[in-house]
């Protein structure tokens, strides 16, 4: 099966008959996803996406490493819309500039901008589950941790009480069960100082551990448990996501 020739009708299809994981869809809002999708990991990904796709979401911000660094440290493309094979997607300007507003080290900047960004591996997956939304693109493109944690503060701050779904890009490889367990564990004992050691250790094989290690200090601001889904079946990356598990305040 070659992913990337399917239709938007037989994306859909896929996400309708993936295993049902037996959450409340309206308690998600977060998405770990692989950087590149193919027939390996594409069942994971569609049973990852059924958990959203009876919402309805106003703007996706999708997060994803930079290999290597960039000058900007946190940066977003300034394209006013992305397209695919199946057409358009806008960029939300307003969001866009909340994020450059909020903290220094976000800025619009095209330095790592590709067709080869794990955006567009995603946008034909978003466009097919929901009919309309607008889009932020963001690129991690430092190592410090510190920088890390400004991004999820960032995120917590302006995405908590909008309408917002975020897809984190990392890869977490199902083919060290060692290392999965010892990621899980860090993950489940809330240890952030030990899961940045990881992270920025040359033991791992994470690939977009900085938009992983993103989305677990959002969840846990949030309250949100994150769900590795290492137990669907044998692929070459696991997906997940975070669903919230205690009453949002106003």
């Amino acid at each position: 099966m070659n992913v990337e020739e399917l239709s938007s009708q037989e994306i859909k299809e896929h996400i309708k008959n993936a295993k049902h994981l037996n959450t409340n869809s309206e308690h998600v809002r977060m998405l770990f996803v692989p950087n590149n999708i193919d027939e390996d990991n594409f069942s994971e990904l569609c049973a990852t996406y059924k958990t959203v796709v009876n919402q309805k979401f106003d703007t996706v911000v999708v997060i994803e490493s930079y290999t290597g660094h960039l000058q900007k440290k946190l940066a977003m493309p300034s394209n006013k819309m992305f397209e695919t094979r199946f057409g358009e997607v806008a960029v939300n300007d307003y969001l866009r500039n909340e994020f450059c507003d909020e903290e220094d080290d976000f800025f619009i900047a095209d330095e790592g901008y590709s067709k080869d960004m794990s955006l567009y591996t995603q946008l034909p997956i978003l466009q097919a589950s929901f009919d309309d939304f607008d889009v932020v693109s963001l690129q991690i493109g430092d190592y410090d941790p510190a920088i890390i944690r400004e991004l999820a503060f960032t995120l917590d701050e302006l995405l908590l009480y909008k309408n917002a779904l975020i897809v984190f890009c990392c890869d977490v490889p199902a083919s060290n069960p060692e290392e999965l367990k010892k990621l899980r564990s860090l993950v489940v004992d809330n240890n952030e100082s030990g899961l940045m050691h990881y992270l920025n250790s040359n033991e791992k094989t994470v690939n977009g551990a900085r938009a992983f290690m993103s989305g677990i200090l959002v969840a846990r601001s949030w309250g949100y448990e994150i769900e590795l889904l290492d137990y669907i079946e044998t692929a070459s990356n696991i997906c997940g996501y975070a669903k919230r598990t205690q009453p949002q305040m106003a």
